[in-house]
């Protein structure tokens, strides 16, 4: 079994992660966890983390949002040599991307047709707004109330995380979702072939 540290930018990407490594069975243990409420963390520490990764593996997620392509995040926030045990991933253009990937899944969740679903969601410049768009069409009152902001001064709904995670541990399909966003297969691909 594989003991591995987990860093990431919000509760949501967290239960992403840990939903990763519960598909590859006994192989993965979660050992700590690292919240960064935020890329500003992540990026600051990175070196830090990965230098430590030579004692215990480290898996980082961070989303991409304004940068252009990963690999310019890439040359923004490394400068120095990645240990093989550090895993250091990029959701493309964030980690709601890779939601709303299973079109089926979440579209049964929400309610809502997949008609309205963007059929490439990595091009999608912003699918946290597309998300909360799609719950404004949801018939279940509790997915609205959970997602859509109260006021123009929320970006997110009261319990947007909460109700986002119940999804992706319950419903979320990472085989179907792999079929729309290429960043999610290949990280699926590096946690699959890692070993300490």
């Amino acid at each position: 079994m594989i003991y591995i540290n987990l860093v990431y930018e919000d509760d949501l990407s967290e239960a992403v992660m840990a939903k990763l490594l519960m598909h590859f069975g006994d192989k993965y243990s979660i050992h700590n966890a690292y919240p960064g409420h935020g890329f500003g963390y992540l990026k600051s520490n990175i070196r830090g983390f990965n230098q430590a990764s030579i004692v215990s593996p480290f898996f980082m997620l961070t989303d991409l949002d304004n940068y252009e392509c990963p690999p310019t995040l890439k040359d923004d926030w490394i400068n120095f040599p990645l240990q093989p045990n550090f895993i250091f991933r990029i959701a493309v253009r964030e980690v709601e991307a890779w939601l709303l990937a299973d079109t089926v899944g979440l579209s049964e969740f929400f309610r809502v047709s997949t008609a309205n679903f963007p059929t490439n969601p990595e091009n999608d410049a912003n699918p946290k707004l597309t998300l909360i768009q799609l719950a404004r069409r949801s018939r279940i009152r509790r997915i609205r109330e959970d997602i859509i902001p109260i006021n123009e001064n929320a970006s997110i709904g009261p319990n947007y995380n909460g109700c986002l995670m119940d999804f992706v541990l319950n419903k979320w399909s990472i085989e179907n979702a792999m079929i729309r966003s290429r960043s999610l297969e290949k990280t699926f691909s590096k946690l699959e072939q890692f070993n300490n």
